[in-house]
Parts: structure tokens; C-alpha cells; sequence
């Protein structure tokens, strides 16, 4: 089965990626100041930039409940199965606690796909924002695919709209449409393994979400995984096209810079000028 073998390393791993995402944000902002709009008293794109962060932080820290609860339920599992009172080990109390974990388990890694399906909606604000023609009330992700906006480029740019798409149809659509499936659907709920040599327990991922994400199958085929295997892989996933996202952002905003004299700037080759965000951007294939 496919699972978390070092929870502490895996985590240390998550906070380097989640500073770099960090840095790239600080940049498309530093950006936007130096080629569109350096009007100091206008902090609008830090606002939107900060709702973005708030909202991965939020999804990293779901991810980081669920590993905690996980092994507190395992701990309370080897508990029962150890304990010498005949009616409680493997009894009743112990099926009722399995059961229990199990809801919990899902309910967490449901609010971290909530939390990683909003990350899309803000950050279309963010493109909304920079772009500057038709600022939405309302902006949700789906929008940049609108007729409106294939037609007029009101929402974000055309060269977006085709990149965007490309990693809508890859990642953010399944995404969505897992969440879409929680909200009006049903619940999913998986099943779980108890390996009795260890006392170690898995929460297997759901036939549901692997349908959703087909990504799932043509990476590790049809080897089992756990709800927590696959919550690591979504986050990834999430950094990694929030990365894409970005770095696209980043030409858009070049591609169409206004004739503003920048209060912020560094110092490039031959004393040329350059935005500070050189930086912070790093390497575009570092995640």
C-alpha cells in the first residue's frame, strides 16, 4: 500500500515548498508594483495576495490535523486491541471506535479539499485584479473559460486563458468536481486496514476520488493508497500548478506593462533597472 513512511521529513519537505509559494507571491506582487500600478497608497494587491497564502496556509494545516488525528486514533486503536479486558478487545467498543475514526479521518481530508479548491477561486481574484479591464464582484476560477471572456478578454488575458485551461483540464477541473461531488452528492467515506502484526491503521482513499482524478491511476496504478498518501499527492499537485499559474502571471504582467516610472527596483547588469522580484521567483521547475 502506498503511505507516509516519514510523517516529521514529509512535513519539513511541505513548509520548504510552501516558503518558496510564499516568495513567488511576495514577487508576482513586487511585479505588478514595478511594471502596472506603483501607486504606494494602493495596497489592493497585497490584500488579494495575503487571501491567497491564508488560504494554503489553511490547507497545510488541515494536512498536518489529519497526520496529528491519525496517529491518535492509531495510539487509541493499539490501546483496545492490547487491552486485557476480553469485551473490549476486538469487541464492540473497538468496532464502534473504528467507525468513529474513520468519519473523522474523512471529514478532514474533505475540509482540506475545500480549503485547496478555494485556492483557485482567490487566486483567479489575484489574475482578475492584475488584469484591470472587468474587475468581478464575485470571481471564481471557472470564469476565465466563460464565452464573455473568450471573447472579449474582460477577466484575464488571452495568452491566460489558454494556460490556464491546460492546467484546469490536468488538475483544478477534478479538483472541483470532487468538491462539487462532496457539497451535492454525498459524503465519501472509505474503509480502512488494521495490520495486526504492527497494529498499524490505513485509511484507503475512495474509489469516488480516484475516479475524479485519473492523474491517481496513471501515476501509481492500481496499488492501494491512503487517504493520507493521496491528501500529500493533492497538495503537490496544488503547489505545483499554483507554481504554473503564477510564473504564467509573471510573463502576462510583462507582456502587458504599463509606462510607469517603479519607486521600488533593483539593480540589474550594467546598472540597469529590474524589479526586485528577481529575488524571490526561483527556479520555475523548483516546486
Amino acid at each position: 500500500m502506498l503511505d507516509i513512511e516519514n510523517p516529521n521529513e514529509l512535513l519539513k519537505e511541505l513548509r520548504e515548498k510552501f516558503l518558496r509559494l510564499h516568495n513567488r507571491f511576495l514577487a508576482v506582487a513586487m511585479d505588478y508594483k514595478y511594471y502596472i500600478n506603483p501607486n504606494i497608497s494602493d495596497n489592493e494587491i497585497y490584500k488579494l495576495r495575503d487571501n491567497v497564502i491564508f488560504r494554503l496556509q489553511s490547507a497545510r494545516f488541515h494536512f498536518e490535523l489529519l497526520l496529528q488525528h491519525h496517529n491518535y486514533v492509531e495510539y487509541n486503536i493499539k490501546e483496545i486491541h492490547t487491552s486485557q479486558i476480553p469485551i473490549l478487545n476486538g469487541g464492540i467498543e473497538l468496532q464502534m471506535y473504528q467507525m468513529q475514526a474513520t468519519e473523522e479521518i474523512y471529514s478532514l481530508f474533505d475540509s482540506l479539499i475545500y480549503h485547496l479548491c478555494s485556492n483557485f477561486d482567490y487566486l483567479f481574484r489575484l489574475i482578475n485584479f492584475i488584469h484591470g479591464e472587468t474587475e468581478l464582484a464575485q470571481p471564481k476560477w471557472n470564469l476565465f473559460k466563460s464565452d464573455k471572456n473568450i471573447k472579449k478578454n474582460i477577466y484575464c488575458s488571452k495568452e491566460l486563458i489558454d494556460a490556464l485551461d491546460i492546467l484546469d483540464q490536468k488538475f483544478v477541473y477534478p479538483l472541483i468536481k470532487h468538491r462539487s461531488f462532496l457539497i451535492h452528492n454525498e459524503h465519501a467515506v472509505g474503509g480502512h486496514q488494521i495490520f495486526l502484526n504492527d497494529l498499524k491503521t490505513r485509511f484507503l482513499v475512495t474509489e469516488t476520488l480516484i475516479n475524479h482524478f485519473p492523474e491517481l491511476t496513471i501515476e501509481f496504478g492500481e496499488e492501494e493508497m491512503s487517504i493520507s498518501f493521496v491528501a500529500k499527492w493533492l497538495i503537490d499537485k496544488t503547489f505545483e500548478t499554483i507554481t504554473e499559474v503564477l510564473f504564467e502571471v509573471r510573463d502576462d504582467i510583462i507582456r502587458n506593462r504599463k509606462q510607469v516610472q517603479p519607486i521600488f527596483f533593483s539593480l540589474g547588469p550594467n546598472n540597469t533597472m529590474q524589479s526586485t522580484s528577481v529575488h524571490y521567483w526561483g527556479e520555475r521547475n523548483h516546486i
